[in-house]
């Protein structure tokens, strides 16, 4: 019998068809880098605050290439809820670049909105407009992701992990994947709990964000 999913949990046979997804568009219109994302439970304390604020990732592309491919990045801001609709907004700081270690860029943020605009032109088709394919990733890769409390809380808080891995797969869209340990890499019948409840930018953005600028 299949256990029942945690909170925002996706059933596995889901997770794998998003990999395999992922690792077809791969072949067409994503030709980037992507290094390992990690967000530590240090990190994730700052965000949320005794506030609970959400997190919210953004994604950027490194001004330096490798091996001839421009490569992903990500950094993790607070959103707090404005007002009593379903509307979060960023604080401007703290901000974090993801990777195996979580760097602070509270005094770097022209960077990283920087990174943000060299990534959204990669994903309008304005870096490398040869590419046939390069016009439609506006309609599957989005700008950033805003995670729920209750994943992230699962991990961290439950579960008493020290990180989470924030891995990609596609169904329509470019989706976000967090896994509670942290690997290079996956195989297409990893059988690790993955969560995903994130509101995709768009049409989740925040408008008046200096990251949404």
């Amino acid at each position: 019998m299949d256990r029942k999913l945690k909170r925002d949990e996706i059933p596995k046979q889901k997770a794998q068809n998003w990999r395999m997804n992922f690792n077809e568009e791969k072949k067409l219109s994503f030709n980037l880098a992507v290094p390992q994302i990690i967000l530590k439970k240090e990190t994730y304390k700052t965000l949320t605050s005794e506030d609970e604020n959400r997190v919210r990732i953004y994604l950027g592309l490194e001004e330096e290439m490798s091996s001839g491919k421009y490569v992903l990045c990500a950094f993790g801001v607070a959103s707090f809820l404005m007002g009593s609709g379903d509307v979060y907004a960023d604080y401007e700081t703290p901000v974090f670049k993801l990777g195996k270690e979580n760097e602070n860029f509270a005094q770097k943020t022209g960077l990283v909105i920087e990174s943000i605009r060299r990534y959204r032109k990669w994903r309008a088709g304005e870096i490398d407009g040869g590419d046939e394919l390069a016009p439609f990733r506006k309609y599957i890769y989005p700008n950033a992701y805003l995670l729920t409390k209750f994943e992230l809380h699962e991990i961290f808080n439950t579960q008493n992990r020290a990180e989470a891995q924030i891995d990609f797969g596609v169904s329509k869209t470019m989706n976000v994947m967090i896994y509670p340990v942290s690997q290079e890499t996956r195989s297409m019948d990893d059988d690790s709990e993955v969560f995903n409840e994130g509101g995709l930018c768009p049409p989740h953005c925040d408008e008046r964000s200096i990251y949404n600028s």
